[in-house]
């Protein structure tokens, strides 16, 4: 940013940052309580509903604003005043002559690795001059905020098959599995986290609050569900990875809420602490330059890092979620179908469990928990397991191991709702087995520009080879509207997919068809049968 624009810029977004602040400086928690659906347990799982925010992005404005200088100083001085500061020369600050209360400003803290300080803005004059003054590059931006995920709708969840406590069976983990995620530390950068949940009891387990003194740290919920999927310990309550070391960093207040600066403070500090991988079951609307920086450090450090795309049901991936280098998680329900709740776009990377979740909570608490906050656990989980078991010469390769066993869902290929489709870790674990023999349905797909004509309209039907050897021949049967159609296919090599088309009329009657597949090999055993089978009421477009 040349220093030349400076005062232009900062005085021309004065007047939209206070009207963000109107618009979005709301109260971002309603507790609501929610029933699991199982006989053993009652669910009093305190629901964070936080607002959609969309903070101002960069100072960027090349106009000529005329202000009064006092009527400019009421309106920033009553606007949410926390902002980062990115600096080009952070020794700048360090000299013993700057005075920055006298530049009209207060550093609040500052991130050594980034050359990132957050600030206070005491004297918007002063400090547009001083701006302008310098001949030190800077960029200024809003404190964007991020929270986690609001929880989904009720009406929506309705419609979604929920895992209750069959989750990890239906991901295919094995049963004996204690020593999974051995040597792998996860950080959790969430809400904080009971230690004391008797799911937990035995967890490796360290712990860091960042928020400040004052804010209260209860309402630890969210983070205790994300660790118990991690590395629950309790015999009817195990992890996908429970022998993972578990480091909480506490980024999110009792409300769930949560700012950029502080976030990427959370990044830094796991990374430093050796974290392997970094849970992010949170997010916002808006990037940020501070969190860019923090998401390249650990990149650049070897940690992966796995976020949930946001639970709005809307096009549009959470941040940072979208951002290329992190692992963009949605959610699927048991029958494999992408959760309505849950934001998509080209930036989805994978899909896992998310509805009907039981999961530890506080309080010594076992809730149904639905979100993509949960499914991204079960991928972070994934990713320990992996990374315990097999040599990698980077974690990325592990990630792209989780990506080529996938299961595929909706449309074939990467696509914006699923990504590269459903984890399976059986799938992950028989990889090296060259005799797995197994063929399955997974599900059906409209493709949208079919759908813009009345009449007569193709949809298709896809199977799967989720095996390692090659299937010779199959055929596969398709029932619905009184119809059976059927299909004979041959030679899919492992992972590969195929689909066959069908017909139904637009017309239906209250837009509901009832269909039924069923898949036999030829001269071939299917070691997992149950797949090849499936049946579901389909509601049309």
């Amino acid at each position: 940013m040349k220093t030349s624009f400076k005062v232009l810029i900062f005085t021309a977004i004065v007047g939209a940052i206070f009207l963000a602040h109107t618009f979005l400086n709301k109260p971002i928690i309603n507790p609501e309580k929610v029933s699991s659906n199982s006989p053993k347990t009652v669910s009093k799982n305190q629901t964070i509903k936080p607002q959609r925010i969309s903070s101002a992005n960069n100072f960027e404005d090349d106009s000529n604003p005329l202000f009064d200088a006092d009527l400019l100083n009421t309106i920033l001085l009553q606007a949410s005043n926390d902002y980062v500061l990115n600096v080009e020369d952070a020794d700048y600050f360090n000299q013993s002559s700057f005075d920055a209360e006298g530049n009209g400003f207060e550093i609040i803290e500052k991130i050594n690795e980034l050359d990132v300080f957050r600030i206070k803005i005491k004297n918007p004059l002063s400090f547009a001059k001083f701006l302008d003054d310098s001949e030190n590059d800077f960029e200024l931006q809003n404190n964007a905020k991020l929270t986690i995920p609001s929880f989904p709708d009720s009406r929506l969840l309705e419609k979604e098959e929920p895992f209750s406590g069959t989750s990890m069976q239906w991901l295919g983990a094995n049963g004996d599995r204690w020593s999974s995620g051995e040597g792998i530390k996860v950080a959790i950068l969430d809400t904080g986290i009971d230690p004391n949940h008797p799911a937990l009891d035995g967890v490796v387990f360290s712990e860091l609050s960042l928020i400040d003194e004052g804010r209260s740290h209860e309402n630890k919920g969210h983070g205790t569900g994300i660790a118990s999927i991690i590395a629950g310990q309790g015999e009817e309550f195990l992890g996908l990875a429970p022998a993972s070391e578990i480091l909480s960093l506490q980024v999110l207040d009792e409300n769930g809420a949560g700012d950029s600066f502080t976030i990427a403070k959370g990044i830094i500090s796991a990374v430093d602490q050796g974290a392997d991988i970094i849970n992010l079951s949170l997010g916002g609307a808006t990037a940020s330059s501070v969190m860019e920086k923090a998401i390249q450090y650990a990149k650049s450090k070897d940690v992966i890092m796995i976020a949930s795309v946001g639970n709005d049901g809307d096009l549009g991936v959470a941040y940072p979620a979208r951002h290329q280098d992190v692992v963009a998680v949605s959610s699927v329900d048991k029958k494999s179908r992408v959760s309505a709740f849950a934001n998509f776009g080209p930036e989805v990377d994978i899909s896992a469990p998310g509805v009907g979740i039981f999961t530890a909570w506080e309080d010594n608490e076992i809730v149904s928990f639905s979100g993509t906050s949960i499914a991204t656990a079960f991928v972070t989980a994934a990713l320990s397991s992996e990374l315990s078991k097999s040599s990698f010469f980077s974690k990325d390769q592990a990630v792209k191991v989780l990506y080529e066993n996938a299961d595929e869902t909706e449309k074939p290929g990467k696509d914006i709702w699923a990504g590269r489709g459903v984890l399976n870790i059986r799938r992950l674990e028989q990889r090296e087995d060259p005799n797995v023999v197994d063929a399955a349905i997974v599900g059906y797909y409209f493709d949208s520009k079919n759908l813009q004509y009345s009449g007569t309209t193709p949809f298709y039907v896809t199977v799967q080879n989720q095996g390692t050897s090659w299937i010779q021949s199959m055929n596969l049967k398709v029932r619905y509207k009184g119809l059976v159609k059927d299909f004979r296919i041959g030679n899919l090599e492992k992972g590969q997919v195929k689909s066959e088309t069908l017909y139904f009329d637009s017309g239906i009657k209250d837009k509901k068809l009832s269909i039924s597949s069923e898949l036999n090999l030829n001269n071939q055993t299917d070691h997992y049968p149950a797949n090849n089978f499936r049946k579901s009421t389909l509601v049309l477009p």
